[in-house]
């Protein structure tokens, strides 16, 4: 009886032998590969959406220099010198592009900024809208050898010098002038203070005719200027013998190559204020008169009324070196005009 039911060793190795269950292995890897797809999204993906939706994030024009000079304690004095230089050239270089961004840049109440006090970010923006609008084609060149900087407490107060001009519509004046600048950088590296401290070589040239200078009696008509008729008919004729018009009388007045805003540019990087008339504070306008001839260059240049100091002769030696101008016109033909230009020269306080 227990011989039959005891299995033989023939029987059992003609069975089959037992699968094991591979369920949970499985089961482990499926939960090891989800896992660490998970990792990957939560340490190198910052915006989940932007995986499954076509819109593109919107693209930062400059990235938030701030972060090159956070702690700037732990930094040596050759790091702090170094960031600081990169810091304030990314600075101005998104000036000079157009783009300009608070929080990138500034802390979010900057204390001083333009000599106005606790500005938030769109109060700041707005101030640097404003005075974009008064100060046209603004160049600042930031001078690196000039920079110094000392540390107080966490933050670092930076001084340097800027080389900055720019065109005035409202009064029709091109600027120029050296401008040292004090900006304090807390341990974040944002800006909490930026204000100008000391103003040297200021420039200023009246590019615009102006009803208080432009038209100014100043005794100079230029030779043999002579005026049209009072019913406005121009006598063709003169124009061919060589007359010489004043601005009342031509129809298109003469103007240099580019517009006012060109002159002005040539003026503020030509003209040098005299040492002499620095030092002994002479300003004041230089009217100097001269002729446009026909072919646009300037001749018979002389000083109707001088300040001296050097400023009379600084600024006919400039106005000698300017490009043929665009001449003036009268029934489409070109003409000789005298012309009247007041050049200013004034100290900063």
């Amino acid at each position: 009886m227990e011989n039959s039911l005891t299995p033989q060793p023939d029987e059992i190795r003609d069975q089959e032998p037992v699968k094991r269950d591979r369920s949970l292995l499985y089961m482990g890897l499926i939960l090891g590969f989800v896992l660490l797809i998970m990792g990957y999204l939560t340490f190198f993906v910052d915006d989940l959406n932007s995986l499954f939706s076509g819109e593109q994030p919107p693209v930062t024009v400059v990235d938030d220099k701030s972060d090159l000079l956070d702690k700037n304690a732990d930094m040596t004095d050759e790091q702090v010198r170094s960031s600081l230089v990169k810091f304030i050239e990314a600075f101005y270089y998104d000036q000079r592009k157009g783009y300009f961004d608070p929080p990138s840049y500034f802390a979010s109440i900057t204390e001083t900024y333009y000599n106005y006090h606790n500005l938030t970010y769109q109060r700041l923006r707005e101030i640097h809208d404003l005075r974009s609008r008064e100060m046209q084609n603004l160049d600042q060149n930031w001078i690196v050898s000039s920079l110094d900087y000392e540390r107080a407490g966490d933050n670092l107060v930076v001084t340097y010098w800027n080389k900055v001009s720019y065109f005035k519509p409202d009064w029709g004046k091109q600027e120029s002038a050296d401008v040292k600048n004090e900006m304090i950088i807390n341990p974040e590296g944002k800006i909490i203070s930026l204000r100008e401290l000391e103003q040297k070589n200021f420039s200023s040239y009246t590019v615009v005719p102006t009803e208080d200078t432009a038209w100014e009696d100043t005794g100079y008509d230029g030779p043999g200027a002579e005026p049209v008729a009072e019913s406005g008919t121009v006598n063709t004729e003169a124009i061919y013998e060589g007359k010489l018009f004043d601005l009342g009388t031509v129809q298109v007045a003469p103007e240099y190559p580019g517009g006012q805003k060109a002159f002005g540019k040539f003026l503020g990087s030509n003209i040098k204020y005299p040492v002499n008339a620095r030092e002994n504070n002479i300003q004041g306008k230089v009217y100097i008169g001269f002729i446009v001839e026909k072919t646009g260059e300037l001749s018979d240049l002389k000083i109707i009324k001088g300040i001296g100091g050097g400023c009379d002769e600084e600024a006919l030696r400039v106005l000698k070196t300017s490009p043929p101008w665009k001449p003036g016109m009268v029934e489409g033909k070109p003409v000789r005009t005298a012309y009247t230009f007041p050049v200013t020269f004034q100290i900063a306080n």
